[in-house]
């Protein structure tokens, strides 16, 4: 053997060994060191509230190993391409931890101790978001099994709750003196990620500062959807999607054009990021009443990212009936339009922004052709706008003409708010327990009739309300015809699973309905109240006539499981729970049965 073959097989050789021993230490140090980042964080958050010397000491060995380890993989790394770059981007983020390290550790005085909270946070947060990183790019060790996409959304949607629940338990999550239950915790989580708004205590008296930031957090990303968020920061990071994750995405949003997969993901976190940056912004300059910017721009960036989500969770002592914001047009005008963008849906919005482009386009003079808006997309404009002209309508006539109800900004205003909030939102500008009893039965249709499919609303659906209804109009009169709508005709599958949804909704409520009189037993609570907030819990929206906090144990057990079927929706928990029917067809002679 030559010289230069003996070094080619002592390369061969040792090349092998070197990718072994770089993907342990890979698999090993670096999710270590993530565990402990997130450790010390929660820690310094949560309950300790200052850097001690334990904290400091683990921040300073944490940050010398992930920054020697992510330049010692980068290093080893000898392939060029797409692993290559993602590496150099780890590399790149290990070289501020290094110098921070450095810093704190030339600034540490034995004796008083650590007091540099800011650059600890900065290191513990560079160390965690590059595990993070690395669990986003080896999702597909996940997702690749044969999971049923629900299965995926409902595993995501309880893993969520349950960290939420653990943060909620932290001691400065809540202000001085109060603690929080763990039942309690995980019905605020819940009801947070679920983009309820059913609170158990008070969110803006009850939680610090702490708890409401976590709160918010818990808002966003289930407003948004875990999932949603891990795979664009996969599209993001590490240059697109496998396609078995993008046949299951495609399910999660219901979008059939695998090629457009990252395109609406990119429209779905790029819209949320602008709507509720612009409605942040207005908050923050209609909200005279507070003085303090900090204060001012929190309770702004919370009420946007909250009315956006319609999460209905509110800062305020007593929500938008607040004396802060009592007859703040502006306020009550933002809210209302971001409840709106919110649960029209991100495919209505997508379809909207691009048929409004290619009009812009041609006005123009350019050549392009504009594209035809979907049926869906009329159809969701159609009946959202319906349902607000006419719940606003109903409103004030029972609430004001047949009734002495309390007001926030007027007759008209007070009742275009409640028809908006009803549909799955959950902000209240006026006590709830004030309101009139045919205004109640209103909102309760409002409710169950939800926002629309694709965005962050609850209830049945508006599409799945009116075309079921519709499928069964057509049925009684023969259904020859079929449904049409916008010169488009709808399958009769989509009306008869449409008009499936209301009936297996109505049977679920029912079911739940009497279980809830059963476990809330003795309490002298009237059933329209029990019912209000049965519906306002699964439809996930918010708002109660005061009965959450009089809840039993067992009564705020049946409220979260609503609500996560609610968040998740029925037919996904239903055909991943229900095996499908393999069977053969049976085979045997037709006979009619009698119906009427």
């Amino acid at each position: 053997m030559s010289a230069c073959q003996a070094t080619i097989h002592m390369e061969e050789t040792d090349q092998p060994q070197l990718a072994k021993g770089t993907r342990t230490c890979r698999r090993v140090i670096h999710p270590v060191l993530t565990l402990l980042a997130a450790g010390c964080l929660i820690a310094l958050i949560g309950w300790t509230g200052e850097v001690t010397p334990p904290i400091h000491a683990v921040t300073l060995l944490g940050g010398l190993l992930f920054a020697g380890q992510r330049l010692w993989v980068f290093m080893a790394e000898r392939r060029n391409g797409r692993e290559r770059r993602r590496l150099a981007w780890h590399a790149s983020l290990a070289l501020p931890v290094l110098a921070m390290t450095v810093i704190l550790l030339a600034r540490s005085v034995p004796d008083e101790g650590p007091r540099d909270a800011g650059g600890h946070v900065f290191v513990l947060l560079a160390v965690l978001f590059s595990g993070l990183a690395s669990a986003v790019h080896h999702q597909t060790r996940f997702t690749a099994r044969a999971f049923h996409p629900g299965a995926v959304l409902m595993i995501s949607f309880a893993g969520l709750i349950l960290a939420g629940t653990l943060l909620l338990k932290m001691p400065r999550a809540t202000e001085p003196g109060v603690a929080c239950t763990w039942l309690d915790a995980c019905f605020t989580s819940t009801s947070a990620v679920c983009v309820t708004g059913l609170a158990v205590h008070n969110t803006g008296e009850f939680f610090s500062p702490t708890g409401q930031t976590i709160i918010l957090v818990l808002i966003q990303l289930g407003g948004l959807g875990i999932m949603t968020l891990t795979f664009f920061a996969a599209v993001v990071l590490f240059e697109g999607l496998s396609l078995h994750d993008r046949l299951l995405l495609g399910k999660m949003l219901s979008e059939k054009r695998l090629a457009r997969i990252g395109r609406t993901l990119a429209f779905i976190v790029g819209m949320t990021v602008v709507c509720e940056s612009i409605g942040a912004v207005v908050l923050y300059h209609g909200l005279d009443a507070v003085e303090d910017p900090g204060e001012r721009w929190f309770h702004a960036v919370f009420h946007a990212v909250s009315a956006f989500c319609n999460a209905g969770f509110s800062t305020l002592p007593d929500g938008m009936a607040s004396a802060v914001v009592s007859g703040n047009q502006t306020w009550q005008w933002c809210i209302m339009g971001l409840i709106v963008v919110g649960g029209l849906g991100s495919l209505v919005m997508e379809d909207l922004t691009l048929w409004t482009l290619a009009k812009v386009k041609r006005i123009c003079r350019r050549e392009t052709v504009v594209p035809r808006l979907r049926v869906h997309t009329r159809l969701v404009l159609s009946l959202t706008g319906w349902l607000i002209a006419g719940g606003a309508i109903l409103i004030l006539t029972t609430e004001f003409m047949l009734w002495d109800g309390p007001q926030n900004g007027g007759r008209m205003v007070t009742a275009l708010f409640h028809s908006i909030t009803a549909r799955t939102a959950g902000f209240n500008t006026v006590p709830m327990g004030e309101v009139g009893p045919l205004t109640i039965q209103i909102l309760l249709v409002l409710m169950f009739i939800g926002g629309s499919p694709g965005g962050t609303a609850g209830g049945v659906r508006t599409t799945v309300f009116f075309v079921g209804l519709g499928h069964l109009w057509n049925q009684m009169r023969g259904g020859r015809r079929g449904m049409v709508f916008f010169l488009r005709t709808i399958p009769q599958e989509t009306g008869a699973r449409a008009l499936g949804l209301i009936v297996l909704a109505g049977l679920w409520l029912a079911v739940n309905f009497i279980i809830l009189q059963v476990v809330q037993a003795g309490s002298g609570i009237p059933e329209t109240t029990l019912l209000f907030d049965l519906v306002s819990a699964f439809s996930t929206v918010g708002l109660s006539l005061d009965l959450t906090p009089d809840l039993t144990g067992g009564a705020r057990v049946l409220m979260i499981l609503n609500m996560f079927a609610g968040r998740i929706g029925l037919l996904t928990v239903m055909a991943t729970l229900v095996p499908p029917d393999r069977r053969p067809a049976s085979g045997r002679p037709a006979e009619d049965i009698l119906l009427n």
